[in-house]
């Protein structure tokens, strides 16, 4: 009689425990066939409760990553088409006679070009810095000089929109092992986008400061402040806050993301918020 009991209790055990394992295998069979929407329930706690919470956290990721991976593909082939299609346009105008083969068309054609080199230029920057390969020329560079040159090349274009442009550079040098040109490249990111959205006659401030062991680069324009809904896509490729802005004037959609990959790369850190005062400041804090 007790070793009937302790076979009965042992069967009626170890079903209770093989349901569970059981429910995540069937789970995991469909994620490898590629449905990433798979969830398990978690009832049980211990370990199998924490291996159910642990798989339906690693679900949610792949799921996510596959939306932003189709995202993507549909962004880069909606971004390449457009002056793929333009280029074609004008070509077939050109070899049909609709227009004259003069330079003027000409440079239609090239400016098409053009843009295209530049987003498949930001696109295999990108994809360098994701995969940890981007080659960076990093030796002491002063981050007062960079400051000081990022303001004086800003500031005919500053001039042209009539704002104006203050720069509070940090006395005495301050170095960090960085790649000049890289470093140069977040800065002109976030000033070109910063004076995109400069009202006329508004005012862009760019600071430089020690905090500890960081140099830390603040820029704050008194631009309209960004919707909090979008606060989080800010560094997202491809993304624009405001929808009807075409390539012409916002650009590819990859410059934030690109300068925040650089600054990664570099050991640092870049983000951008609504200041307090008004406006919106992008702050970039890198390791002296």
């Amino acid at each position: 009689v007790s070793g009937g009991l302790a076979i009965l209790l042992s069967l009626l055990f170890a079903a209770l425990i093989l349901r569970p394992v059981r429910s995540l295998t069937h789970a995991a069979q469909n994620m490898a066939n590629g449905d990433f929407s798979q969830r398990v329930k978690v009832r049980e706690g211990g370990e199998l409760g924490t291996l159910g919470e642990t798989f339906n956290q690693m679900s949610e990721s792949l799921q996510e990553a596959e939306s932003l991976r189709k995202a993507l593909t549909a962004d880069i082939a909606h971004e390449l088409r457009n002056p793929l299609a333009i280029q074609r346009a004008h070509l077939e105008a050109l070899q049909d006679g609709v227009f004259p083969l003069n330079r003027e068309n000409l440079d239609l054609v090239v400016e098409q070009n053009q843009q295209l080199t530049r987003l498949v230029d930001d696109l295999r920057t990108l994809a360098l810095a994701d995969a940890g390969e981007l080659a960076l020329n990093k030796r002491p560079i002063n981050l007062t000089d960079i400051c000081r040159e990022t303001a004086a090349r800003f500031e005919p274009q500053a001039a042209l929109k009539k704002v104006t442009l203050v720069s509070n550079c940090v006395e005495g040098p301050l170095y960090a092992i960085a790649d000049k040109e890289r470093l140069q490249q977040i800065h002109d990111n976030l000033m070109q986008n910063a004076l995109r959205y400069s009202p006329e006659g508004g005012w862009i401030v760019l600071t430089l400061s020690q905090q500890e062991k960081w140099g830390v680069f603040t820029l704050h324009n008194n631009g309209p402040q960004i919707p909090q809904e979008a606060l989080g896509h800010l560094f997202e490729r491809f993304y624009r806050g405001d929808k009807a802005r075409d390539r012409a004037s916002g650009g590819t959609g990859l410059g934030l993301a690109i300068a925040r990959k650089l600054a990664e790369a570099h050991g640092g850190t870049l983000s951008g918020a609504n200041h307090p005062d008004g406006g919106v400041v992008f702050t970039l804090s890198l390791p002296l």
